[in-house]
């Protein structure tokens, strides 16, 4: 990843110009804003997940939601319950989510498309039954409460802490996954999601790849769930709904489907989109039938934007920035001059 973002003078002042803002970023800006900056970075390590099963993988998974919601769960079990430090919950509830991704992967050796990802919608109502009476056994009413985390001597209290932990994170993930990629399981998932009966026919394990890429994106996915119920100081079942599925989903579409870039800027149209619009409520001053089912119009504008990609730009965001890298990097010219070799 570091070879891809130096290897041209164009990368590196694109590569340079976004350390600056994400340095400056948290001096600048209001509590408001890096919270929206927190909430992002979460969701760039969750769709960055689903989109390593689903995008490089071509694993059709619906119950991203129910994952997250076990990595929430587990850290308020493991965390308040138990009394475990951060630093050991969030490494235990990848461990958690790998052993639920294994479950979830079995299914696929036998099915694809749309029957996996009813399996999948399947897991994902068992996984929120299961959380939503353990809620209601111990009488946590709407919610477990988490107290803040702590690393060391300090405590992840206020939006700027936890700005620059989840920046770490994410880059962490982002260089994970795509070197992840460039192995022999990312080579053997690009085979499958093109041709899986040719890969068969070439020797590659079609089923142990399966089930492990649903192993790896399900404990990115937990292990995203425990820092979001950390980040929010609360476990809620309501808050793991299938229609929290369906934005990363969205946000894998929009981004671009199989990129770790892709996973990045999905996630931030995705998470701006709903602030975005009850700003403009706001603004406006609008008030009555439109703010009372702001909530519906919301879903309804993710569908548009879905259907807008799917028919102008299929490749997503990713895609529009590497015609734009691409133009920059040639202008003035049209076309890529013939590279010449010295001797």
């Amino acid at each position: 990843m570091v070879i891809q973002a130096f290897d041209t003078p164009f990368r590196k002042k694109c590569v340079a110009i976004g350390i600056l803002i994400v340095i400056l970023f948290p001096f600048m800006a209001s509590k408001y804003l890096i919270h929206i900056a927190n909430l992002f970075a979460i969701a760039s390590i969750s769709a960055m997940a689903l989109n390593l099963l689903c995008g490089n993988a071509g694993l059709l998974s619906l119950g991203h939601a129910g994952f997250m919601a076990l990595g929430a769960y587990s850290a308020a079990i493991m965390g308040t319950q138990f009394g475990m430090p951060f630093f050991v919950v969030v490494p235990l509830t990848a461990i958690v989510g790998a052993i639920w991704g294994l479950i979830a992967g079995l299914p696929s050796i036998r099915l694809k498309g749309m029957y996996l990802g009813i399996s999948t919608l399947g897991i994902h109502y068992v996984i929120v039954y299961v959380l939503s009476e353990y809620q209601f056994y111990i009488g946590a009413g709407f919610g477990i409460p988490i107290a803040d985390p702590k690393i060391g001597p300090f405590t992840l209290s206020n939006e700027k802490g936890w700005y620059w932990v989840l920046c770490i994170m994410v880059w962490m993930c982002g260089i994970f996954i795509t070197n992840v990629l460039r192995s022999k399981p990312g080579r053997a998932w690009t085979a499958i999601h093109n041709r899986d009966i040719a890969a068969e026919i070439m020797g590659i394990n079609i089923g142990y790849y399966k089930v492990l890429a649903f192993v790896l994106s399900t404990s990115i996915a937990s292990m995203a769930g425990c820092i979001y119920a950390y980040y929010t100081n609360v476990a809620s079942v309501t808050e793991y709904s299938f229609g929290l599925t369906i934005s990363y989903l969205a946000m894998i579409i929009v981004g671009g489907m199989g990129s770790v870039l892709g996973s990045i800027m999905g996630a931030f149209l995705i998470t701006l989109v709903p602030f975005g619009l009850m700003s403009i409520v706001d603004m406006l001053g609008i008030t009555g039938v439109i703010k009372e089912y702001f909530f519906s119009i919301q879903w309804g504008i993710f569908g548009l934007i879905i259907i807008v990609f799917l028919l102008v730009e299929p490749l997503g965001l990713a895609e529009i920035w590497r015609r734009i890298r691409a133009y920059f990097m040639l202008w003035p010219f049209r076309y890529k001059p013939l590279t010449i070799t010295k001797r």
